[in-house]
């Protein structure tokens, strides 16, 4: 059953504008709040560029994605956007159940065209990239690349043209849920709204301090080469191994990025950056990309350091769940792989706050306490 009112959604990064799409296509009046600006470097989905991909270890994901595609599609002929640059991705590492293989595997099931590249000189030639002895490389024809600044610019009009209410620079202090309705306190003053999906990224503890989810500091750093990568498109790459490595190679003007989720200490998002952690992570992240770059120069020029944080459940999948004894959503693309799947994850939440619809099971708060069984 599809109720009616007036919701508010906290946080206007991807999720929540896109959560805000959902709500107002089901009838409901929407406002939307952020403590800053839509797409501001310190949200969680911003950045120059986001890997979305079919390609996972765990088939869960890959079947999410057969959802989500062509909701990112219909955003692109709603608004006449251009949102995917699909130009591939390898997949890199050992075999077994848990690397490789397990990729190759999600990739058949979910019906996606892949190429397994064994040989370093034909995964070099392909992709720029080089593999390490024992290594085998999985090439995904039909992944790629997303601007979230393009992304952003799409929701922000598809928004507009649903006469969703979005208030930017508006901090919220305290959700009042009392009787049948919940007041929201912002820094303009409080709004009174039927329901509420809280999409506040690091700042969720804010609003609900849960246990179990928690806030991680990560860096990814954006260089550019001495000489071209490869033919100078662009590719997008992960090291399965360890699923800590990630990257793009040419994601624009001979420009590649790259992260790593490495073990992390929990902090508040709004403490001072740790400068000795950063030049280490720094240091690392350059010294892995200068041995897997195909290049005969090893000289690379730091362009940029982005500081990323992410809500990390001890599962590693999602919280879109309604609050115990409550019928607000709390929304948390977690873990560092959510802005391929916001359109899907914002859609979920506001099916949750809106309608009767039951939460995903893998989901659901109580099974992101401990480790998923894959």
């Amino acid at each position: 059953m599809v109720h009616k009112g007036r919701i508010a959604v906290i946080g206007l990064g991807a999720a929540g504008l896109s959560a805000c799409l959902t709500a107002a296509e089901l009838g409901w009046s929407v406002i939307g709040f952020d403590r800053s600006t839509v797409g501001a470097d310190s949200a969680a989905s911003a950045g120059r560029s986001k890997i979305i991909r079919f390609g996972y270890t765990d088939p869960f994901y890959a079947e999410l994605m057969r959802d989500t595609l062509p909701r990112w599609e219909r955003l692109e002929r709603d608004t006449g956007s251009s949102l995917i640059n699909r130009c591939g991705m390898l997949h890199f590492g050992v075999g077994g159940g848990s690397g490789t293989n397990a990729v190759i595997e999600s990739l058949e099931r979910s019906g996606q065209d892949c190429e397994v590249l064994a040989g370093r000189e034909k995964t070099s030639e392909r992709t720029g990239l080089q593999l390490r002895a024992g290594e085998i490389g999985v090439y995904e024809r039909n992944a790629g690349m997303m601007t979230p600044a393009s992304v952003f610019r799409a929701l922000l009009a598809r928004a507009s043209a649903l006469e969703v209410t979005l208030h930017e620079n508006t901090a919220v202090s305290a959700i009042d849920e009392s009787g049948d309705s919940v007041t929201v306190v912002t820094s303009n003053g409080p709004v009174t709204v039927d329901r509420v999906i809280i999409a506040a990224g690091g700042q969720f503890g804010r609003f609900v301090p849960i246990s179990h989810i928690n806030v991680t500091r990560q860096y990814q750093i954006v260089c550019d080469s001495a000489e071209p990568v490869a033919d100078g498109r662009g590719c997008s790459w992960m090291d399965v191994t360890a699923d800590e490595w990630y990257g793009m190679i040419n994601a624009g003007h001979g420009i590649h990025i790259m992260g790593f989720h490495e073990p992390a200490t929990v902090v508040d998002p709004d403490q001072p950056i740790d400068d000795a952690e950063l030049r280490q992570s720094v240091a690392v992240q350059l010294q892995y990309l200068r041995e897997r770059l195909a290049l005969t120069s090893r000289q690379l020029t730091l362009r940029e350091v982005r500081t990323c944080h992410y809500t990390n459940t001890a599962s590693k999948d999602f919280v879109i769940d309604r609050l115990p004894g409550s019928s607000t959503v709390l929304l948390s693309a977690c873990s560092g792989h959510g802005f391929k799947f916001t359109i899907t994850s914002g859609h979920l939440a506001a099916q949750l706050a809106c309608t009767d619809a039951p939460p995903v099971p893998r989901f659901q708060l109580s099974a992101t306490s401990s480790k998923a069984q894959l």
